[in-house]
């Protein structure tokens, strides 16, 4: 993995195994602290907030079995239960309340896979 790493110019870092490592991991970013719960107890506010502001469009990403949206970001907010519903989901939202693309590295097929979530919708002017 650090040959990988190297060549993506990019630093492997060990988040917690609690069920949000992604949010473990966009925290970090935003803090470059490791584990800081400043950064990962707003990054939470920000989905739900974003979550609840825009329901009407992101209902529109997630297909009638993966049930409520309202359920299914609670359930992973609260419950940490990140499942295939919200591999996409959680992302996007995420991506939409900092405004910034978020960069998803993953390791299937026996290579490194790159997403780019880009922001979706405008930003939120209070």
């Amino acid at each position: 993995m650090d040959d990988v790493t190297k060549s993506l110019n990019v630093t492997l870092a060990h988040t917690l195994a609690d069920g949000h490592c992604f949010l473990h991991a966009v925290a970090l970013q935003l803090n470059e602290t490791p584990n800081s719960m400043q950064a990962y107890k707003f990054l939470m506010k920000a989905i739900e907030t974003e979550s609840t502001r825009n329901k009407n469009h992101y209902r529109n990403c997630i297909d009638e079995n993966s049930g409520r949206l309202d359920l299914l970001v609670h359930i992973y907010l609260h419950s940490k239960i990140f499942d295939d519903a919200a591999e996409n989901l959680i992302p996007q939202i995420t991506s939409n309340a900092l405004q910034k693309p978020i960069h998803i590295y993953s390791e299937r097929d026996g290579g490194i896979w790159k997403t780019i979530v880009q922001p979706t919708m405008p930003q939120y002017i209070n």
